[in-house]
């Protein structure tokens, strides 16, 4: 009888040990749906983690060399490489009030538009010598405009800067360039009011993609957040490469951010930049209005992930190691985040007022409108644009040569 007690003694030390190393290392996870943040009390004690309005996930440990290092200053050396219907004009918004805010000075092409460089060349040093000359006294700090990664190219610009890029899942960024780049028209395809375009399209893809010669739908239509992260279209189907293409984008990047998780993707940025939340408070830019959108069923998500399976793989990639940032962070990190969405829920009451949609380069968008009589820092919110960042370098560094560092 001692002998077996003695056993059975054993067994349940070895199984509490087990259980403990089981939850240092993240294996056991508690999870459950929630319809709003809001409705979950917190209990920092119990060190769960809130994945916000999809799970509940118990928090491993973080060892100590692992956690961000306190701010001593915020960082104004930002390259953001902006991603199509990510999210990235918000991002972009927020990142230029800053530097607008800063004096800081922009990468902006002199030739065209400021918000793109290329939709299909990477940045080259072809580039680097037709640019807006940055303000007197100053150095490029900040690159936000449309334009395939290139980090060495970028580099001789703005050495020693915080690379930042954001990506979506690919069923809800594909479906949204199909609705916002107007896909079916561009193709020509022929429907009646009774048919789904995009089912059409899914369904005999190699037909409509030979409709185009532009490379730029044709990127839009593939893979497109790889190809701007840095894989070339002739390379989708090698293995080897896209592997190699993501892991040289786990070391290129600072933070790589979610869409589906945009407010935790922004607590994540302030402490990597070291700003303060008034910083990160935003509206919505450059979004769809109701329509077109389509449904996604079963039989179309498959045939997304098949069309972008590298897309499917960046992605998972990315959204797994989004999450080692968050534990990162620290006990704080939840903290911050209701302190933010508090501000957040202030912005539209304080600042919007009632918009509707127009047209804006003949995509249908919400505008957002500031109510005439708001706080100051509603029209900070507000106050941006590419052609302001354009007009201010024209004018301030009108009789300055180009400062490369």
């Amino acid at each position: 009888m001692a002998k077996l007690t003695t056993k059975l003694t054993v067994i349940a030390v070895f199984g509490a040990l087990c259980f403990i190393g089981a939850l240092e290392s993240g294996v056991f996870m508690t999870v459950f749906h929630v319809s709003q943040w809001t409705d979950v009390k917190m209990n920092t004690s119990s060190r769960l983690m809130l994945y916000s309005n999809t799970v509940l996930i118990r928090e491993s440990q973080v060892p100590s060399y692992q956690k961000y290092e306190e701010c001593k200053a915020p960082i104004t050396k930002v390259v953001f490489l902006k991603t199509y219907k990510t999210g990235s004009t918000t991002v972009s918004s927020i990142l230029s009030r800053f530097g607008l805010g800063h004096n800081l000075s922009f990468v902006i092409p002199a030739q065209h538009h400021p918000g793109y460089f290329s939709r299909t060349e990477r940045f080259n040093s072809e580039m680097e010598t037709q640019l807006l000359p940055p303000l007197p006294g100053s150095r490029y700090s900040m690159l936000v405009s449309h334009v395939p990664f290139n980090k060495t190219a970028i580099n001789n610009v703005i050495p020693n800067a915080t690379f930042i890029t954001i990506l979506r899942h690919p069923v809800a960024a594909y479906e949204s360039i199909f609705g916002f780049a107007a896909i079916a028209d561009h193709l020509h395809m022929n429907y009646t009011s009774n048919e789904d375009p995009f089912e059409m399209f899914l369904s005999n893809t190699d037909f409509y993609m030979n409709r185009t010669k532009s490379l730029y739908y044709r990127t839009l239509l593939r893979n497109r957040q790889i190809f701007d992260v840095g894989l070339d279209p002739k390379n989708y189907d090698n293995e080897t490469l896209v592997e190699h293409v993501i892991q040289q984008a786990t070391n290129d990047f600072d933070l790589v951010m979610i869409t589906e998780y945009f407010d935790e993707s922004l607590i994540l940025l302030k402490q990597l930049l070291c700003w303060e939340f008034e910083d990160i408070l935003y509206v919505h830019q450059n979004a769809r209005k109701n329509r077109p959108r389509f449904k996604i069923d079963d039989w179309k998500r498959q045939r997304i992930f098949e069309i972008n399976s590298a897309d499917y793989k960046l992605y998972q990639h990315f959204n797994k190691t989004f999450w080692h940032k968050v534990r990162a962070y620290g006990d704080s990190f939840y903290d911050d985040l209701v302190t933010f969405r508090g501000m957040l829920q202030k912005v539209p009451l304080e600042c919007l007022d009632n918009g509707g949609s127009v047209n804006e380069n003949k995509h249908p968008v919400n505008k957002t409108r500031v109510k005439d009589i708001a706080h100051s820092y509603c029209t900070n919110i507000k106050t941006w644009n590419f052609d302001e960042m354009e007009a201010r370098q024209q004018t301030k560094g009108r009789n300055t040569k180009r400062h490369v560092p």
